[in-house]
């Protein structure tokens, strides 16, 4: 057994320095053929996709790229353009990227010269947005102008879904249920520190969420809306959702996000991707202190980390230093 656990170990150590070697051979390549257009792979859900962008807009920066618009999508495939105002983006990074547009449109790829613009690195993203995040965490720190920041500041959804937004604005209080398939079936195998909650029943979160005395609750969940809200009912509390069958599951998310961020109060789940960047964008961007937890020490505790852990006992005790480089 130990012998066979070594085998693999040294095959994946070799594995890893070859494709090393292949990317340097590749990037040699591209860089011979003035390629500057770089094709990304954006994994996980929403947001961590938008992480993932975030070291990707860092990695262009550095190295005077630019990117082909990425694909979105949970169920089927879409692009940037399909959720977010793709203009609107580009103007807002300009600045930090000589004046050019970072996102190159997918559809400019009919043209000739652009497809042989393109460079089809094998970057890690998600690994390089870890990393990003683990620097920050360690040092109890948050750039104020980090990309991170930036590309928050100019995300806007797709101008066909201000109606929806214009009808579901300040809602008093926002909650994110994290009771997806996936995420219980994920949570069966994690471990989390002491007093903290991996995986909380809906029933009980409602009646924590009791203590805010409040007229109507918006929620967001990706699955079993009716669900949650025929126990909102129970308790006699009004509750409120987003969810439209016919648009993809990410635009519904991202739509999901923008509401929860202009809410008066949020409560999210700490170890959720989700709830750290609406955090973070209400705090740091909107001004809204707002933003509490509902995992740690079966109660609902106030954020004061700016949305940067993800776990409990951190996001309640640590006040992050902001810094601009």
């Amino acid at each position: 057994m130990k012998i066979k656990r070594n085998l693999k170990n040294k095959m994946h150590v070799l594995k890893n320095n070859l494709l090393f070697e292949y990317n340097k051979l590749l990037n040699l390549k591209y860089n011979l053929e003035k390629r500057d257009i770089l094709k990304i792979k954006l994994r996980g859900g929403l947001c961590n996709k938008l992480l993932c962008l975030f070291a990707a807009c860092e990695i262009a920066q550095k190295n005077n790229y630019q990117l082909l618009e990425p694909e979105f999508g949970w169920h089927k495939k879409i692009l940037f353009s399909d959720i977010y105002d793709i203009a609107y983006f580009n103007a807002n990074m300009a600045e930090y990227f000589g004046g050019k547009n970072i996102l190159i449109p997918n559809n400019a790829t009919k043209d000739k010269k652009i497809r042989k613009r393109i460079r089809y690195d094998l970057i890690n993203l998600w690994h390089l947005s870890e990393k990003n995040l683990t620097h920050l965490r360690t040092n109890r720190i948050i750039y104020s102008n980090s990309m991170m920041i930036n590309v928050l500041k100019s995300l806007k959804l797709n101008p066909k879904f201000d109606n929806i937004l214009a009808n579901n604005l300040n809602h008093p209080l926002a909650v994110q249920f994290r009771i997806e398939s996936d995420w219980v079936n994920f949570a069966q195998w994690q471990t989390v520190g002491q007093n903290e909650t991996i995986l909380i029943d809906p029933n009980q979160l409602i009646q924590m969420l009791k203590v805010f005395q409040t007229d109507e609750i918006f929620f967001t969940t990706g699955e079993n809306q009716s669900f949650v809200q025929s126990l909102f009912d129970e308790n006699k509390i009004k509750s409120s959702y987003f969810y439209d069958k016919n648009l993809e599951y990410e635009i519904n998310a991202a739509i999901n996000f923008e509401i929860l961020s202009a809410a008066q109060k949020f409560i999210g789940f700490s170890r959720s991707s989700f709830s750290l960047l609406i955090t973070m964008k209400r705090h740091l961007i909107l001004n809204n202190p707002e933003n509490y937890i509902y995992n740690y020490g079966n109660a609902i505790n106030k954020r004061i980390d700016f949305g940067l852990y993800d776990a409990g006992s951190d996001c309640i005790s640590i006040t992050p230093s902001i810094i601009c480089r």
